[in-house]
């Protein structure tokens, strides 16, 4: 007669242990009665798949695409198959977007891909709306520095300073008078501008060099073109200087716009890579800290947009006292990244816990019936670091996704133990 329930209870242990203690999970077939043996191999068999789907789950959700995939008898995890080959994909195209293909599309993640589409789009919008103003500001500043040299019966009508040097003793033969009065307004001008060119002698014609000019606090940019002329008996040098300072400052605010998130002012993803890989390629000491807004969907759907771009405009703000040195980026929807030269770990930990603290106090969120909170990850990059911007940021996530479940797991006790602090939504998962 076959004992059922020694041979049950071994079944469900082993069930027990593949849920819930995986790496110690196994089972003695032979130590069941033969009539068992044929069903435990095939619970066995499914638990492996079972088993081998969760890690591809877990690599997946760590961003990790090149985890090996499951066997091909694995049909469980056919589905996280198709989704690796899509992320592969997709991976692909974010690729080719970033070397400036913007006639990518993504066609198979719904409402994702609509997005994706649209911020392409825009996108390549944007370059070419930035492209076109930058190059109409060289073309205006080229035009400024044409017709330099002039019959001196004319000198007096055009925009440029015209000086006219002696080679050889550096002696002003002619000055027009706009130079005239910029010389008259400015006593050490005149002075700062042979200094910049002193030992520059033009070797040939239309020969220029940008010069700083600053007074006070002011600083004043110009283009000095050198033309070589016969001066009567003499061999001259004339200065054809144009004032670009307004030219100049406009061009530099396109680029600052051209890296800036237009919602915080903070600065964009585009710039926080740049920056990373400068500093990893001047082997700076440096911590990069990633983090992540909790529940902003919830507070999106449950309260609207608004107090959504409020909850990211005041975590901004928090973030940016982190101190005067770093550099403060956000890189996605709900997702920033600091860069902070020459701090440890340990003094990144406790301004990121202060300013979790600050944020969770943030004046705003007075008589609301939601509170702020942000998850982060911080990693400490030495000056022989060998790890990619890549392995960092990769790194830094994972940590802020376990900071991100542990302070989950401590709202969950702080509830089961009576708690009555506000919440940032109801007992669902985290977004």
């Amino acid at each position: 007669m076959i004992v059922i329930g020694p041979a049950v209870e071994l079944l469900f242990n082993y069930l027990r242990d593949v849920i819930y203690d995986p790496a110690n999970a196994s089972l003695d077939i032979e130590k069941l009665p033969e009539d068992f043996q044929d069903f435990a191999s095939g619970l066995q068999f499914f638990s492996e798949c079972v088993m081998e789907t969760k890690g591809v789950a877990q690599a997946l959700s760590r961003g990790d695409l090149n985890a090996k995939m499951p066997s091909r008898g694995n049909e469980i995890a056919s589905p996280l198959k198709s989704l690796h080959a899509s992320l592969k994909h997709l991976t692909w195209q974010t690729q080719q977007i970033a070397q400036g293909d913007y006639n990518q599309r993504v066609a198979f993640m719904g409402d994702f891909s609509r997005a994706f589409n649209v911020m392409v789009e825009q996108l390549a919008e944007r370059e070419i709306a930035l492209k076109e103003t930058i190059n109409q500001m060289q073309i205006k500043s080229a035009a400024l520095e044409q017709g330099n040299l002039l019959l001196t019966a004319l000198m007096r009508y055009v925009p440029q300073q015209i000086i006219v040097l002696d080679r050889d003793t550096r002696k002003i033969l002619l000055m027009n008078d706009i130079a005239m009065n910029e010389a008259h307004n400015n006593a050490d001008y005149m002075k700062t501008l042979m200094q910049s060119m002193a030992g520059r002698n033009a070797v040939d014609n239309g020969g220029e060099v940008e010069i700083t000019y600053k007074r006070g606090a002011h600083e004043r940019y110009f283009m000095v073109k050198t033309y070589l002329i016969e001066w009567g008996n003499l061999s001259a040098e004339v200065f054809a200087v144009s004032d670009i300072t307004a030219t100049k400052n406009i061009i530099e605010e396109l680029e600052v716009h051209a890296y800036q998130d237009g919602a915080t002012q903070l600065y964009n993803r585009t710039f926080g890579m740049l920056t990373l890989d400068s500093w990893l390629h001047e082997k700076r000491q440096f911590v990069l800290i990633f983090a992540d807004l909790d529940s902003l969907k919830y507070i999106n759907d449950e309260f609207g947009h608004n107090e959504g771009d409020i909850y990211i405009k005041n975590a901004a703000k928090h973030l940016k006292t982190f101190s005067p040195t770093a550099v403060v980026c956000r890189i996605g929807g709900d997702e920033f990244m600091l860069l902070a030269p020459k701090v440890t770990y340990a003094e990144a930990s406790l301004k990121m816990s202060n300013i979790y603290i600050n944020f969770q106090n943030d004046s705003y969120l007075k008589d609301k019936p939601y509170s702020y909170s942000i998850s982060f990850g911080i990693v400490a990059v030495e000056r022989e670091n060998k790890l990619s911007a890549s392995d960092i940021l990769s790194i830094a996530d994972e940590k802020m996704y376990e900071n991100k479940r542990m302070r989950k797991k401590e709202r969950q006790q702080d509830v089961s133990h009576g708690g009555t602090a506000k919440i940032i939504r109801p007992n669902t998962a985290e977004s």
